[in-house]
C-alpha cells in the first residue's frame, strides 16, 4: 500500500493526524464553530491523514458524506484503509491534481487547513471552487500567521498573512461570513459566495 518506504510514510501521516489533535490547535473549537448538521456534504482538501475528515464523518451521519481530498496518494491510502477498519460508510476518497479538482456540486463547507499556502494560483483555484458549493456553501480557510519565532513555517514560507487571503476572496466574489481568533498560530475564516 505505501511503497518500500511504508513505515516512513505511515509515521509521516501518523504525525499530522497527532499535531492536528494537539490542543493548542484548537480541533474540538474549530469543529464546534463549522456548525456542521447532519446530511451535510463536505470536502477536506488536503486532508493529510484524515483528522478531520474523520471529525465531519462523526458529525455529518450515515447520510452526510464526506470527501477527503488529497493531491498525495498515500494519504488518501491511508484514509481508505482507516474507513475500512472502522466500517465508515460516509467517507469518499479525491485525488486531486495540481490543475483539477472534480466534486458534486452541492457542498454545503469545503474546508482547507493550512492548505492555502501550497496554492499556486489561489485566486483561479477559488473560483474554480465556487461551482461546487450549494447556494449557502461555506468555504473555511485556516492558515498559518507569520510570526516572529523561528520554526519550520517561517523559515520555509508556510503561512499567507491574513490579509492576502481576504483579498483573494474578495476578488474571487466571497464574503466573510465568521472570523475567528482563537487560534494563537492561525487565521481561521470562513467565507461565503456573494
Amino acid at each position: 500500500m505505501f511503497g518500500s518506504s511504508k513505515s516512513s510514510k505511515l509515521k509521516k501521516i501518523k504525525k499530522l493526524n497527532e499535531k492536528a489533535a494537539l490542543p493548542e490547535f484548537k480541533s474540538t473549537e474549530i469543529i464546534k464553530s463549522l456548525k456542521i448538521r447532519e446530511n451535510d456534504k463536505i470536502a477536506d482538501i488536503g486532508c493529510g491523514g484524515g483528522y478531520f475528515t474523520f471529525k465531519f464523518s462523526d458529525d455529518v451521519g450515515e447520510n452526510g458524506l464526506v470527501y477527503a481530498v488529497d493531491m498525495e496518494p498515500e494519504y488518501l491510502d491511508y484514509v481508505k484503509s482507516e474507513t475500512r477498519i472502522k466500517g465508515v460508510k460516509n467517507i469518499e476518497t479525491v485525488l486531486a491534481e495540481e490543475n483539477s479538482l472534480e466534486l458534486e456540486n452541492d457542498l454545503n463547507l469545503i474546508f482547507l487547513r493550512n492548505v492555502f499556502h501550497h496554492i499556486p494560483e489561489p485566486l483561479g483555484y477559488f473560483n474554480h471552487l465556487k461551482q461546487f458549493l450549494a447556494p449557502d456553501g461555506r468555504i473555511v480557510i485556516i492558515d498559518y500567521k507569520k510570526t516572529k519565532k523561528i520554526n519550520f513555517v517561517n523559515l520555509f514560507g508556510h503561512y499567507t498573512p491574513e490579509e492576502d487571503i481576504l483579498n483573494v476572496m474578495e476578488k474571487g466574489g466571497y464574503l466573510v461570513l465568521e472570523k475567528f481568533d482563537f487560534l494563537s498560530s492561525q487565521s481561521f475564516t470562513i467565507f461565503k459566495k456573494e
